[in-house]
């Protein structure tokens, strides 16, 4: 009997690989649409959009009527919230200012160093010395090709993706205790919406734009599916299948999958020490978590 079960798990989980590469690939493609729009909306105005839109959509699935608030739940959705506000606002800042694929790549360093925090393993160790690598590689000046002259990246789009990253990590501390406490639908539906209040002040002035562009208007929607709804549905469609390691190893992917669509969407054409800096972080994050579970085991 069980050789009848095992095709059929395989296939769930081959199926549930394939909603989690599509929901990561739906993010980076929002993510160069929603670039190509910066010139009308500006990255706060579209992040606005984007994370409003968002919670409008969710709100229309997860109905708030449904949910009941527990003390304990409330006393973390501010902080979810604002967590979820910070990292879509600085990563947009920083979009506007450096390539896609160093943005996810400096943004990533958040989780990564969150997930090697505290360990006292000698093999941790080189994770660290990859992410460190990597962040030179990323941020070292190259010499231009033109005059010589040295050539760096914008530090307050740099400062930006750190900072964003740093939500990531406190997303991450708050979004795991609320999905024990609530439904995961119903725990990310409330954190989007909280965001959503925070970004108002980014949305109300774009309204007049929507308005006299309703074809841009109706782009800033498809961000707000493509990089919000779409790849939410997706993961919580495979995180149902998934093994935590599973994930980890997928998601680890998401910086080079960065680059690779910031290559080919917007021609954000990397050096090949910057591409050697972003594959680092990706080394890094899979290497910690082919690791993990063999430390447990011991």
């Amino acid at each position: 009997m069980t050789t009848g079960v095992q095709p059929v798990e395989k296939y769930g989980q081959l199926k549930a690989v394939g909603l989690l590469i599509g929901g990561i690939s739906s993010f980076q493609i929002g993510a160069t649409l929603a670039k190509g729009l910066f010139p009308l909306f500006g990255p706060t105005g579209m992040v606005g959009l984007r994370v409003c839109m968002a919670a409008l959509i969710l709100l229309a699935i997860w109905r708030p009527t449904r949910m009941t608030l527990t003390p304990a739940a409330l006393k973390l959705l501010l902080p979810y919230g604002a967590s979820v506000a910070v990292m879509n606002f600085c990563f947009y800042v920083a979009l506007v200012r450096l390539p896609l694929g160093i943005v996810v790549a400096l943004e990533f360093t958040g989780p990564l160093t969150l997930a090697l925090a505290g360990s006292r393993r000698w093999l941790d160790l080189c994770w660290v010395l990859f992410v460190i690598s990597g962040l030179y590689l990323l941020l070292r000046p190259e010499t231009a090709a033109v005059a010589g002259s040295a050539h760096a990246l914008d530090i307050f789009g740099v400062c930006a993706a750190l900072l964003s990253g740093c939500g990531w990590i406190v997303y991450i501390l708050t979004g795991t205790r609320m999905g024990k406490i609530l439904d995961a639908g119903q725990a990310t539906t409330l954190g989007m919406a909280t965001a959503g209040i925070f970004l108002l002040p980014c949305l109300i002035p774009t309204i007049p734009t929507v308005i006299t562009h309703p074809w841009q208007g109706g782009a800033a929607l498809s961000v707000a599916v493509l990089s919000s709804a779409v790849p939410y549905i997706l993961d919580m469609m495979a995180m149902r299948r998934l093994r935590p390691k599973d994930l980890g190893i997928l998601l680890s992917m998401e910086p080079m999958l960065g680059a690779v669509s910031g290559w080919i969407f917007l021609g954000e054409a990397l050096s090949i020490t910057r591409w050697a800096g972003v594959l680092c972080i990706v080394v890094a994050s899979l290497g910690n978590v082919l690791t993990a579970r063999k430390a447990t085991l011991h």
